[in-house]
């Protein structure tokens, strides 16, 4: 009922309806209508009451139709779970049986996650937060094109919805200037025998419409909208995300997604700080390998980095 009557109030965004259409729509008493409004607003959506109008879904919200979601999805994709608030839309996908294709949206998380424990901080209505799973039968010496893949189409649906110039900091974040803005996190399960992974859950947070930032993320994290007029729907970048995903995906072995990858480092040809094993060094990154791992120099000797517990910043 919750989802019905956001649909109609969503058809009239920013004017009026009465409950008495609302009711006659969905056949329900005005009663009814009256309290699921409240419930509506009670999970934090703007609804302004009138007794003489009806009720108004101002131009703020921005309301995910899961449903609306699948129709313009590549047939890859399977089923969509849609969920108010969640702790983490990776958690709950690792509780649950799911298939490739499948996907977990949230309009916000209590508990989001990023890599080495750390959380992602995720506000309803102004993210996206979402997981999908995929089986890839490939080398776990794969995973690392995965990860580079999904943040290739992060930066693509970022530039198709707006003018602007996303970077990749490696291994997992988007940023714009030297604010982050997404985050990645695949978690994956290998078949013991042969180390090849059978399941990989992609976990994407992604910081859209403006908001003040917590103080402790004030200087890190900021969002794609701070600085724009523009408003562009979740829905719209949700869908265009996860099929350019799809389109490099089909195809990672052609590795048609590391040009980009590499023209939107972050850290290419930069000073750079290395974080590993609890100890820190210097190093220059020298290169972004095929495989998306870095090739850097320390003390004029090359190595090479993968991901793991490694993290790295930009001095």
């Amino acid at each position: 009922m919750e989802k019905q009557i956001l649909r109609i109030l969503t058809k009239k965004q920013g004017h009026f309806i009465s409950g008495q259409e609302i009711s006659n729509k969905l056949n329900v008493s005005r009663m009814t209508i009256s309290t699921y409004m409240k419930k509506l607003k009670e999970k934090g959506y703007q609804i302004v009451t009138s007794t003489k109008k009806g009720y108004c879904l101002t131009l703020d919200n921005d309301i995910i139709f899961s449903d609306d979601i699948k129709k313009q999805l590549h047939s890859f994709y399977q089923n969509i779970e849609y969920y108010d608030e969640v702790t983490s839309t990776n958690l709950l996908m690792k509780t649950g049986n799911y298939q490739q294709g499948d996907i977990i949206i949230a309009d916000s998380q209590t508990a989001g996650q990023g890599r080495n424990g750390r959380t992602f901080y995720s506000p309803k209505q102004k993210g996206i937060y979402l997981s999908f799973l995929l089986k890839p039968q490939r080398s776990i010496y794969d995973s690392l094109k995965i990860t580079s893949c999904c943040a290739v189409a992060l930066i693509k649906t970022i530039k198709k919805n707006y003018s602007l110039e996303p970077t990749i900091k490696w291994v997992n974040d988007i940023m714009l200037g030297d604010l982050k803005i997404a985050g990645i996190l695949c978690e994956a399960t290998l078949e013991m025998n042969t180390a090849q992974i059978e399941n990989m859950i992609v976990g994407v947070g992604l910081n859209v419409h403006h908001y003040d930032m917590p103080h402790e993320l004030q200087g890190i994290a900021g969002c794609i909208e701070d600085d724009l007029q523009s408003f562009v729907p979740r829905q719209k970048i949700i869908i265009d995300f996860l099929n350019i995903f799809y389109d490099d995906y089909s195809k990672l072995s052609s590795l048609s997604f590391l040009d980009i990858y590499r023209q939107s480092s972050y850290v290419l040809h930069q000073n750079i700080t290395v974080f590993e094993n609890n100890t820190t060094y210097p190093a220059y990154v020298a290169s972004i390998n095929d495989d998306s791992s870095l090739t850097i120099i320390v003390n004029d000797q090359e190595k090479i980095l993968q991901s793991g517990e490694v993290s790295i910043r930009k001095n």
